[in-house]
């Protein structure tokens, strides 16, 4: 299992960015990447499973905006948003709103994966598509844990 948080307000650079985690708080022994099935450096976007299993994301941040609008953040995989994580919410400058998501994903036995918690770009609502404004995020919070290996 990893835990990792960005504690300190982060501006995002643009509505398509990841968030970076500055601190790992917990780091199981089989998450480190030497024989391990997780690699993710502190200050990194990027969580790489390596392996194949059955794996809980879990993932919660305050957000706003220095633009009033709507944010939205997802988990994506390999570049790809995953289905059924998007957090979409409208924002007021300055003022945070919490967003979370947990999600269990399967990674086939000998695959590899990046996760990464970013922005999306786009949204729709009742058939029309708005851009989103460019998050500012702190105290986000990101947890993997595997439950059953391939």
């Amino acid at each position: 299992m990893i835990q990792a948080v960005q504690e300190q307000e982060l501006v995002l650079t643009s509505n398509t960015s990841a968030i970076t985690f500055a601190d790992t708080d917990l780091r199981t022994a089989s998450a480190n990447c030497f024989n391990g099935w997780l690699n993710h450096n502190e200050g990194s976007a990027q969580f790489n499973i390596l392996g194949g299993g059955i794996y809980d994301i879990s993932f919660n941040t305050n957000v706003t905006s220095a633009t009033t609008g709507n944010v939205a953040l997802a988990i994506f995989i390999d570049g790809s948003q995953l289905a059924g994580t998007e957090m979409d919410t409208p924002v007021t400058t300055g003022v945070y709103t919490n967003v979370s998501v947990n999600k269990r994903i399967r990674v086939c036995g000998r695959g590899n994966v990046t996760i990464t918690i970013q922005s999306v770009p786009t949204i729709t609502y009742d058939g029309t598509t708005t851009d989103t404004e460019i998050p500012v995020i702190k105290n986000a919070n990101i947890s993997i844990e595997r439950r059953f290996g391939s």
